[in-house]
């Protein structure tokens, strides 16, 4: 599958750009919308998204899937997996916080964002990534929860165009298998990755907050809680809160 990359310099959102362009895009290609800065950047449950300027990449992935394909919602978590490949072979040690939050030193550097649109045979994929690469300590403080760069961690500055393509090439190579058999062949790498596997968390699930240990996952991406009665409790989604 091809790319074909879209550049802006400014946008209010990689993902709403998408999606109000899908139908200019060559559904048979992977487009790849990236921006400079982002002046209403959204993360999961509508989340404002830190977007300065020159810093990081804010990328959004488009592409089509037929309908049967399997272990749709689990994209995000594909898109996790793909960019902990590309750190694990920078010599970094990257954890993935359930579902797709990427976490350096127990901190968040990345996060992913799937969003998508049925239609009768087919489902157009509008999948974001924003990826904290030079974002210096004084920005990073002004976000809501614990946050770092690969600046921050690794003390020098990182070529972003460099790792948009290696990210590029990563995730190119893990759709194609996710195409032929869904979530699975990644789910050993997402559990070996997994944040926190063994402690006791809590999990809002949009309804209600469970407390249990984070135990394992499940072969299509779901998160296994192992509860205090002993029964072992999936959740489709949610939001963990870090273990203090």
């Amino acid at each position: 599958m091809e790319i074909v990359d879209i550049h802006l310099e400014k946008i209010d959102s990689t993902n709403n750009y998408a999606k109000a362009h899908l139908n200019e895009f060559n559904s048979s290609k992977l487009t790849c919308i990236t921006a400079e800065e982002q002046s209403a950047g959204r993360g999961r449950h509508q989340r404002f998204w830190h977007s300065p300027k020159n810093l990081n990449i804010y990328a959004t992935f488009c592409f089509q899937l037929p309908i049967h394909t399997l272990h749709l919602i689990s994209l995000g978590q594909v898109m996790a997996v793909s960019l902990a490949m590309v750190l694990l072979k920078e010599g970094l040690h990257p954890q993935i916080k359930w579902p797709n939050d990427i976490q350096l030193g127990g901190k968040k550097m990345a996060g992913t964002l799937a969003e998508t649109q049925f239609h009768r045979d087919t489902v157009d994929i509008i999948l974001g990534v924003g990826i904290n690469v030079n974002m210096p300590e004084n920005l990073l403080t002004k976000i809501d929860q614990p946050a770092t760069s690969l600046l921050a961690v690794t003390g020098h500055p990182w070529d972003r165009a460099n790792l948009l393509k290696k990210l590029q090439k990563q995730f190119l190579a893990d759709l194609l298998k996710f195409k032929k058999e869904g979530f699975t062949p990644f789910h050993s790498q997402f559990e070996n990755l997994l944040a926190y596997k063994g402690q006791t968390i809590h999990c809002f699930d949009g309804h209600k907050e469970w407390v249990g240990i984070c135990h394992s996952i499940t072969s299509d991406g779901q998160l296994n809680l192992y509860l205090p009665n002993k029964e072992i409790h999936t959740l489709l989604t949610g939001d963990i809160k870090n273990p203090s």
